[in-house]
């Protein structure tokens, strides 16, 4: 078999969060229709943002929201928070946020298949992308969104093990097994 033929014997795999969008663009292009201080409850669902069907949904109370922007009570007063974060924070249990993190990645072995085999070398390139939002309300009413992510993910990690198989085996294990001989 030639080694051309071998690299389609190396593992991968796929790795994803459930969500209505495939990309992180499509995620992008849904946040940003999210207006504060119009956007209802209604309108997210709308836009395909259901808290009660759409997965990795997770929701969070005004002390979890203090948690995300690192506030405790004694900073409230002294920095400048975002419009509608104060007000959301003042309203307790009026206020409740929805945090939602997706992603997709693929992973795949490449690289040298003999050296893979062995455990001499083994690389893997995870490409993907990534999405978190955050979108807090009042009442039923959309008072501030925040998103991040990564668009585009492509990563290498690559482990090598000089002695290949034998890498994990101690001293004393060789030791125990020549002397049985």
């Amino acid at each position: 078999m030639g080694t051309a033929g071998c690299k389609t014997l190396l593992p991968s795999g796929e790795q994803g969060s459930l969500a209505p969008w495939d990309s992180y663009s499509q995620a992008e292009s849904i946040f940003k229709k999210i207006t504060p201080n119009k956007t209802t409850i209604e309108g997210l669902r709308e836009l395909g943002i259901d808290f009660h069907k759409t997965p990795n949904l997770k929701t969070l109370t005004y002390l979890d929201v203090m948690e995300r922007f690192k506030l405790d009570s004694t900073l409230l007063n002294s920095i400048k928070l975002p419009d509608g974060i104060q007000e959301a924070l003042n309203q307790h249990e009026k206020c409740k946020a929805y945090e939602l993190t997706i992603h997709q990645t693929n992973k795949q072995r490449v690289g040298n298949f003999w050296k893979d085999l062995l455990a001499f070398e083994q690389i893997t390139r995870s490409t993907g992308w990534e999405f978190q939002g955050l979108i807090i309300m009042v009442n039923e009413t959309v008072v501030y969104v925040l998103y991040s992510g990564s668009p585009i993910l492509d990563k290498i990690e690559s482990n090598k093990q000089p002695l290949g198989p034998f890498q994990g085996i101690d001293a004393g294990t060789i030791m125990d097994a020549a002397s049985e001989l």
